[in-house]
């Protein structure tokens, strides 16, 4: 059994489209219900046998106290375009739960419980493997509550007011905010009043009515603009800070009432010849922001082919459109830009295209028997096929070209036992390809494609990334890994005696060869610890230079931010900085280097840093 993993969970996106409030909640508690049915064979007992053991994910969720939380739905899905293993179990009265039979793979493992929110708001996603036990952690969300009244300050009864999350708890802008889920998105009572729960840390605009109501029913306010707290415009809305725990009333509404403008037209292109079984999503996201404005969907049965968003405010948008039976059968518009200003925009034409994809194959290149000696003895026990490849679309901040709104495409695939991958439903642009291997003992030597005809060389993809265009599929991608990988773990300290680290330092190790300047694979970098502590593995045997650096105001707004090799510039001015800074290390095959202490130094002309937030 591998050791004991403590890792915070992210919160399970349950996509319900199209359903009432009362029946997404139906189906939440349905899940509750037969989860807490099976929390009972889901705890972890002693006398399971070892193979039922390294068959099974289990775990604890626990709250902020380290309490456990019982009673709760945990779900497992398995990673890859093919993977049809998906698990609800539930949590006894220790918190405990398992899942069982698992075949051999990575999982992603979340955690709903009413009123509670992840314990960390990490935008990477977690990877498990059968064998592993996990702690998940959940804390009590905020809570935001007030009235909301017309202009006569009469209450008003069944209006949709949602809590809009544009700020993380660091402050950085949320790209994409909308509301979304059963906590952030309620109906006032018959006295006017809403509860919002079960909120994370951040900035939210509360809004009552407007076009994102595909869990309601029709209403008498469903053709009006938006209104925002306190009583104004999205651009004018007052930001709501809370922290988790946090119960913050008297966030009221008085309604204007503005009528909105109509968005419509009609779909065409790629809809499938079984278009009858189909449903289209259509979205339409604010261009500045990639905010969620309106969106409705679909239903392709009978012919119908049109569609309208009702209750538009005037500003500037993207239109899209997906629509999807499966992996196999994605397709997208391309976002299409609009003006609404005063009048409604009619006989719009949305003209869906195949989504494209990526398959290739893993190749792992293992050590031979006389390289099995010294830190290398006994490196084995991983699989390939638990290795998860994922195509990260490239976006620099504040590109003109972002992510389409409202497409909900998978970005990650494992390799199947012949070591081929898939990974479907992707949208147009520039990929770049990240692994999560199950092993510290792996590093990737290369991510390559075919060179032309002519030529027997293969094409790397890590510097220049892959580009992919509208159905594209690229069918020939070797990831080559190989065994005999390095690991860096340690502290940074000041070089001034008795100053304190500054906040926001990052650890980056730049390969020092001059022929791997720009070997885009052996850069890596990882976040410093309030502590000062820092961690870097699967890194290939080499020497490298070290550098800690303090993140600048512009990386750290980027929730997602891009690793800086990724930017020929970037890497460049990092290279250099390293090779002013001059601390070398070599890490050989298999070594684990524990307790380095790595001095950080201010750049000259630097002012004096704020000191460190204690944990």
């Amino acid at each position: 059994m591998r050791s004991r993993l403590i890792i915070p969970v992210a919160a399970a996106c349950v996509f319900l489209v199209g359903l009432s409030e009362g029946q997404v909640l139906s189906r939440i508690n349905r899940d509750l219900v037969e989860a807490r049915a099976l929390s009972s064979a889901s705890a972890v007992s002693q006398n399971d046998s070892t193979k039922r053991r390294e068959s099974s994910i289990a775990g604890r969720l626990i709250d902020e106290s380290a309490q456990p939380i019982p009673n709760a739905a945990v779900y497992v899905r398995k990673v890859g375009a093919q993977a049809n293993v998906n698990r609800s179990v539930g949590t006894d009265q220790d918190g405990r739960f398992r899942a069982d039979d698992l075949t051999a793979g990575a999982y992603s493992v979340s955690a709903y419980m009413p009123g509670y929110v992840p314990a960390t708001d990490s935008v990477d996603r977690q990877y498990y493997r059968p064998g592993e036990t996990v702690t998940l952690r959940m804390i009590r969300g905020a809570v935001i509550a007030g009235t909301v009244t017309n202009l006569e300050a009469e209450p008003m009864v069944a209006a949709r007011v949602s809590a809009i999350r544009v700020r993380d708890g660091e402050g950085r802008v949320i790209r994409g905010a909308g509301a979304s889920g059963t906590s952030s998105s309620r109906q006032t009572d018959d006295r006017g009043v809403y509860r919002l729960y079960g909120l994370q840390s951040g900035s939210y605009l509360i809004a009552v009515n407007g076009g994102t109501g595909s869990y309601y029913a029709a209403s008498a306010y469903d053709g009006d603009a938006p209104t925002h707290h306190p009583s104004t415009t999205r651009d004018a809305a007052a930001e709501v800070t809370v922290h988790t725990g946090d119960e913050i009333g008297g966030i009221d509404v008085r309604y204007r009432g503005d009528r909105g403008h109509i968005v419509s037209g009609t779909l065409s292109g790629s809809l499938g010849s079984d278009s009858g079984m189909r449903r289209v999503s259509v979205s339409l996201a604010r261009a500045s922001s990639g905010a969620i404005e309106s969106n409705t969907f679909i239903s392709l049965r009978g012919g119908e082919r049109g569609f309208a968003l009702y209750g538009v405010p005037d500003g500037e948008y993207d239109l899209v459109a997906q629509t999807s039976t499966g992996p196999e059968s994605s397709a997208a518009s391309t976002p299409r830009r609009l003006t609404v200003k005063g009048t409604d925009v009619t006989g719009l034409d949305l003209s869906l295209t195949p989504l494209g994809a990526i398959a290739g194959r893993v190749v792992l290149e293992t050590l031979s028997e006389s390289e099995r000696k010294g830190d290398c003895k006994d490196k084995r026990g991983a699989s390939p096929d638990e290795t998860v490849i994922i195509a990260r679309r490239d976006e620099k901040a504040g590109a003109k070209e972002q992510s389409a709104p409202g497409v909900l495409a998978p970005t990650d695939g494992t390799p199947d036992e012949k070591g081929e991958f898939r990974i479907l439903s992707l949208i147009a642009g520039r990929y770049r390809i990240e692994t999560r291997m199950p092993t510290q003992d792996w590093f990737v030597r290369s991510i390559a494609v075919p060179g032309p005809a002519s030529s027997k060389k293969q094409n790397d993809v890590m510097g220049p990334g892959l580009p992919l265009s509208s159905g594209q599929r690229v069918v020939d991608l070797t990831v080559t890994l190989a065994e005999g990988a390095a690991g860096l773990r340690g502290k940074v300290v000041s070089a001034a005696e008795g100053a304190s680290l500054p906040p926001r330092l990052r650890v980056h190790v730049v390969p020092a060869e001059a022929e791997s300047a720009d070997a885009v694979m052996r850069y890596a970098e990882a976040t410093v610890d309030n502590d000062g502590a820092f961690s870097i593995s699967n890194l290939a045997p080499g020497r490298y230079f070290l550098l800690a650096r303090v993140v600048s105001d512009e990386e750290f707004m980027e929730r997602d931010s891009r690793p800086s090799a990724w930017d020929a510039t970037s890497r460049t001015k990092l290279r250099h900085e390293a090779q002013a800074a001059n601390i070398t290390v070599e890490l050989q095959r298999c070594q684990r280097v524990t307790d380095y202490s790595l001095k950080y130094s201010p750049p000259s002309g630097a002012t004096r840093p704020a000191p460190r937030a204690k944990p």
